[in-house]
């Protein structure tokens, strides 16, 4: 069997930038998935904006411009978002990663409707909020629910336990409700407990006086050196967020997470065993604080982390990919 993956998003990059701080989410599930796929056998091969292209036995990485001389090379092509991207191939099974709520009225502006009924792609959905968002046209000729994993780096991270008992970060992307978060510390947290320390995705601001600070964009190991002495990781989550590879990793840290469980985080957290999640900002800045304060209820949702750890790797995500897209 033969899987093209395509991404047509601007951005230069391919399996050797998978460490890189600049790669997003959807960047990094890619590089993973489709790496994940070639270790069991099966050729992949991605399209992209890369510049250095790549190619291994089973594995290549190829610019772009390149697809028009691959159009009837694969049994099954898989685009990022973009229906229009699967038009130039002839191949019987088509999909669609889906890393957007996608309305009709989105799909008219972006022009994917008379290409999405050309193609008849299954959608690829990232969990049930996703599912629940989704215009029902997009699911018109199959859909599913599909898994991620965490990099193996994480995965491997050795834990100990020395812990900051005064740190928490703020690991998500600035757009995803850091400025709720900030004026609910600014309000209701710093005041009540001034030597707790949150560390956030940089902004121009200085915060400093409400201990917030910018925290460093390093590459993927230090990063996590980084993040692992933190007491807690604190995501409101996002309407937008469909996800949530923040909190996967947090976990596979055994990092507890606090959250409101907007979007998606509602599915990436469980109250009071993996993390704590709130209602309204009141219940979080309380929730924040218990969490600080509550030593108790600290270690049994590190304890519920680490007895679960393990359990999201990318081998297990990708043997249920390819089930999918066999059978659907």
């Amino acid at each position: 069997m033969k899987i093209c993956f395509v991404d047509t998003v601007n951005i230069d990059y391919s399996y050797e930038d998978i460490n890189n701080y600049k790669i997003r989410g959807a960047e990094s599930i890619l590089i993973n998935l489709s790496k994940s796929i070639s270790e069991t056998g099966i050729e992949v091969t991605i399209f992209n904006n890369c510049k250095n292209e790549i190619s291994f036995k089973n594995y290549n990485w190829l610019n772009i411009n390149k697809i028009k001389n691959y159009k009837n090379n694969f049994d099954i092509v898989i685009s990022n978002n973009n229906t229009k991207a699967l038009d130039v191939f002839n191949c019987k099974k088509k999909f669609i990663i889906s890393h957007s709520i996608l309305s009709l009225e989105k799909g008219i502006r972006k022009k994917q409707i008379i290409s999405y009924f050309i193609n008849r792609p299954k959608y690829l959905l990232l969990g049930n909020y996703h599912k629940s968002k989704m215009s029902k046209l997009f699911t018109l000729f199959g859909s599913s629910i599909i898994d991620y994993g965490v990099d193996k780096i994480f995965e491997h991270k050795e834990l100990n336990n020395i812990i900051d008992n005064d740190l928490s970060y703020f690991t998500s992307r600035q757009d995803r409700n850091l400025d709720m978060l900030i004026d609910i510390w600014k309000q209701k947290i710093i005041n009540s407990r001034n030597s707790s320390k949150l560390y956030i995705t940089p902004l121009n601001h200085d915060l400093k006086k409400y201990n917030i600070f910018n925290r460093k964009m390093l590459e993927r190991s230090n990063y996590i050196e980084e993040i692992i002495k933190s007491r807690m990781i604190i995501l409101p989550g996002h309407k937008a967020e469909l996800y949530c590879l923040s909190a996967l990793e947090a976990a596979e840290l055994c990092i507890p997470i606090v959250t409101m469980g907007i979007g998606s985080l509602s599915e990436r957290v469980e109250h009071n065993i993996t993390g704590l999640v709130s209602k309204n900002s009141d219940s979080f800045a309380k929730n924040v604080l218990e969490m600080y304060k509550n030593d108790q209820l600290w270690n049994e949702i590190r304890s519920n982390l680490i007895a679960r750890r393990g359990q999201n790797s990318w081998n297990k995500a990708t043997q249920k990919f390819i089930k999918i897209i066999k059978e659907l």
